[in-house]
């Protein structure tokens, strides 16, 4: 995106040339269509909060000292997650251009490949009896699922036309949110109980079925390998990870005001925990966390799909630094949170913050993103989401246990003060960029490019 604020000069994308567009073109589906395309993003999400917010931190127990754990945990989650945040833009570039079983598709044999392996790494993660192999597995469940995603990222732009991209991220964003809740919930369940190889179960169960609804329920026209020039190897890694900003303008601004929001969601979510356990001193820490990311969940999810609509009508930007705005004034809002009721209500605030946020955000993103490289740019995002997250657990851990080494509890209102400023950072980057729609009372035509997701 260019610089400028006005939205008729720099929402408007030019026509796609037949240059361009990619190997399906994007359609305007049904809700049937998007349920299809979502399906996946159940799995995905069931997948990677239940086990950040509820196993992993179980399964450390015993396996790293209590008066580290925090650090452990986030260490742990951070090498993970940075491999993850490497792999996905490699990945996505792979499944625009390798062709690999293209008569199923550019995307669906790498989902499936991706998804076969995870599988596999949550059966062995469940007999895992040592610090250092279940961090082995959780590394390479970060790089399998990377595959599985990268590709899952783009479907959308592939079958999605950009007029309905708010509608389709309200859906994916809906489908991840009822991950969230059911795997926050059954994993709650299940670890309070101690059974970490059955919570390890349902959610591989989860994984496969939502997986296999979405590469049943999804077409995609063959597809050939995309011939390049002769380059080095090592000249495709460093294209893998290059934005142009001339064929996507603004989408550094874009990914840095992402980051920032996310590194607060992600924090908050690994952490919780350990805060309901240290600082508020409540019974049954696991059981209290199940409840407050349900009810975040909740929001998000009620959230989802109207805010996505809304956003194709009045654009990305406002509702965007909005949601910033809340995330912001909610995790402050933390500092005085003393029960279990004051902890639901502002939980609410940020899963609304979340759930307004992670909608319009992705159709953002998809909008800038160009057609032939979808799959690469969106993997992209990547390097904010999952960056983020890798960088805000390796920072939150020590400033927890660093603070409650000085007085206890201190450590976590540190670290929500960090959180806020964080947020409120990301409204700031977020108000600079730019629309990339026209913005009218009236339905405005615009041209379909070839692009994918969901």
């Amino acid at each position: 995106m260019k610089p400028q604020d006005n939205p008729a000069a720099a929402t408007s994308r030019p026509a796609v040339t037949g240059a361009e567009a990619g190997p399906s073109s994007p359609q305007a589906p049904g809700a049937t269509n998007l349920v299809h395309l979502s399906a996946a993003w159940f799995g995905q999400a069931y997948l990677w909060n239940g086990l950040h917010a509820m196993l992993l931190p179980l399964i450390l127990v015993g396996l790293a000292p209590t008066a580290l754990k925090a650090t452990y945990l986030g260490a742990l989650t951070f090498f993970g997650l940075v491999l993850a945040m490497l792999a996905q833009p490699i990945a996505g570039a792979i499944s625009d251009r390798s062709g690999w079983l293209g008569r199923y598709g550019r995307r669906r044999p790498w989902m499936a490949l991706g998804t076969a392996i995870d599988l596999g790494l949550l059966a062995l993660l469940a007999i895992a009896r040592d610090f250092l192999l279940v961090a082995l597995l959780y590394a390479a469940l970060q790089i399998a699922s990377s595959f599985a995603e990268a590709a899952l990222q783009g479907l959308m732009p592939d079958r999605v036309a950009p007029s309905q991209r708010g509608q389709a991220s309200g859906y994916k964003n809906a489908a991840q949110i009822a991950g969230f809740v059911a795997g926050v919930g059954l994993g709650g369940f299940f670890a309070s109980r101690g059974q970490i190889g059955l919570a390890l179960a349902a959610t591989g169960v989860a994984l496969g079925a939502s997986v296999a609804w979405t590469l049943l329920g999804v077409r995609e026209q063959p597809a050939a390998r995309v011939k390049g020039k002769g380059v080095s190897t090592a000249s495709a890694l460093r294209r893998s990870f290059r934005i142009d900003r001339h064929v996507a303008p603004g989408y550094t601004r874009l990914l840095g005001g992402r980051a920032l929001l996310m590194a607060g969601y992600f924090a908050l979510q690994g952490f919780a925990q350990y805060f309901i356990a240290d600082k508020l001193g409540l019974p049954n820490p696991a059981g209290v966390t199940a409840l407050l990311m349900a009810v975040m969940g909740a929001a998000i999810f009620l959230l989802a799909v109207p805010t996505g609509i809304l956003a194709d009508r009045m654009g990305r930007r406002p509702l965007n630094v909005f949601a910033a705005l809340l995330g912001a004034g909610a995790t402050a809002a933390l500092l005085f949170v003393a029960n279990v009721w004051q902890l639901v209500i502002v939980g609410g605030l940020v899963g609304a913050s979340a759930g307004i946020f992670m909608s319009v955000n992705w159709a953002w993103a998809a909008d800038l993103a160009p057609p032939q490289e979808a799959g690469r740019y969106l993997g992209l995002s990547n390097l904010a989401t999952a960056g983020a997250s890798a960088l805000s657990r390796l920072v939150a851990g020590p400033i927890i246990d660093g603070g409650n080494a000085l007085r206890a509890g201190i450590g976590y209102d540190l670290l929500f003060f960090v959180l806020a400023l964080a947020m409120a950072a990301g409204a700031l980057a977020l108000a600079s960029v730019p629309e990339t729609r026209p913005i009218s009372s009236r339905p405005v035509a615009e041209p379909v490019p070839s692009e994918r997701q969901e």
